[in-house]
């Protein structure tokens, strides 16, 4: 990738060193974890060549921020049909007008039947205003009884007709439906949780399945709680999100990352981690900081899966406070949550006099239930 000298001025600033002071059970960065610097990964077997910081869009997308994406070398984008009820797709449409041959474009579907999986593609051909998709997942597929045998022989039809190139899927519990993904033996692509703070021997092996059978693995939520959240209007003096992505793409197996970014300094730190080394410096930065939310964030280990007697998806109530408390979205918390069962957004975690989850990883999980359910019942 080129850069023109104005460009260079951000690739060339330093690191500062945390002001937090450092536990004594830090442990030194090993030197065989410090990746060459890159700017384009393989998308696994699909032969797309693709920047390895991407841009997910979110749901109300700064044209500004994508167009300046561009410029910067990003062409990998990803947006949803469900997002902003298709608000994003169409933000993302007038951004991309003329663009559209020099970005991998992504979209995703929660249909489950054949016919609905269709009409959602058509749809989000028309709001992105494009002939085609170069990836079209089925979305948040946590089991794998989610992955319907009918939205599997739509992405099928679709990549057939022309309307996207590759299919995949997203999921933010790869662990339990990477054998279903593996068996069906269709997916180019696999879309999943992936950072610092979800770092977990499992995660790993499941990337490494994946990437061993030719999938391109897209990791999401990368720098959501180590990094901080920096409101829209707020100038960027944080370093957090640069070093949460170096992190990430020390793993070769990712192809690509998809952040999301609220402003232009955002997005240009960012950029910097396609071709900056991970240092020790940024290793003692998430550290202290993975440490300081331990109590307060999910790390999606779905230990606790099934284990409250009232029935309430812990993890995916946690994950939905996150995108308020960590990401500073709040619509986006509330209309997940919103989706829930109306007899599971009833169950008030403030009636139990003792939790029956004692999360592993550290979590205060009734406390952040009663914060969830009353924020954003």
């Amino acid at each position: 990738m080129k850069f023109d000298s104005s460009r260079r001025k951000f690739l060339q600033a330093g690191l500062a060193l945390p002001a937090a002071g450092l536990v004594s059970s830090y442990q030194p960065l090993s030197a065989n974890r410090v990746p060459q610097p890159t700017a384009y990964r393989m998308l696994g077997k699909t032969g797309l060549r693709v920047s390895a910081v991407g841009s997910g869009v979110g749901i109300t997308p700064d044209p500004e921020v994508l167009a300046r994406a561009i410029d910067l070398g990003v062409n990998y984008f990803d947006t949803a049909r469900g997002y902003g009820a298709g608000e994003s797709e169409h933000i993302t449409g007038a951004a991309l007008k003329g663009k559209r041959s020099r970005v991998v474009l992504a979209s995703k579907t929660d249909a489950r039947t054949k016919a609905d999986v269709i009409k959602d593609m058509d749809a989000s051909l028309k709001a992105l205003d494009t002939d085609y998709l170069d990836i079209w997942h089925l979305h948040s597929r946590d089991t794998p009884d989610t992955i319907t045998d009918e939205a599997v022989e739509a992405c099928l039809l679709l990549k057939e007709q022309g309307k996207t190139r590759f299919i995949g899927t997203s999921t933010h519990d790869i662990n339990a439906v990477v054998d279903t993904i593996l068996k069906i033996g269709q997916f180019d692509v696999v879309q999943t949780t992936y950072s610092y703070a979800l770092n977990a021997p499992f995660r790993q092996a499941s990337i490494a399945r994946l990437n061993e059978a030719g999938i391109g693995v897209v990791a999401m939520k990368v720098i959501i709680a180590v990094a901080g959240f920096v409101p829209r209007d707020v100038e960027l003096k944080d370093d957090g999100p640069l070093a949460a992505i170096k992190w990430v793409l020390l793993n070769p197996a990712i192809s690509t990352t998809v952040p999301y970014v609220k402003n232009i300094a955002e997005l240009e730190m960012n950029v910097r981690a396609m071709t900056e080394p991970y240092t020790p410096a940024d290793e003692k930065m998430l550290y202290v900081r993975n440490e300081a939310i331990r109590s307060r964030y999910c790390r999606m280990c779905y230990e606790c899966k099934g284990q409250c007697p009232k029935g309430v998806p812990v993890t995916d109530e946690l994950r939905f406070l996150a995108y308020n408390d960590f990401g500073g979205n709040y619509s986006q918390a509330h209309d997940y949550f919103s989706r829930l069962p109306q007899k599971i957004r009833k169950v008030h975690c403030s009636d139990c006099e003792v939790c029956a989850i004692q999360c592993p990883n550290g979590v205060d999980v009734q406390k952040r239930l009663i914060r969830a359910q009353g924020m954003l019942a």
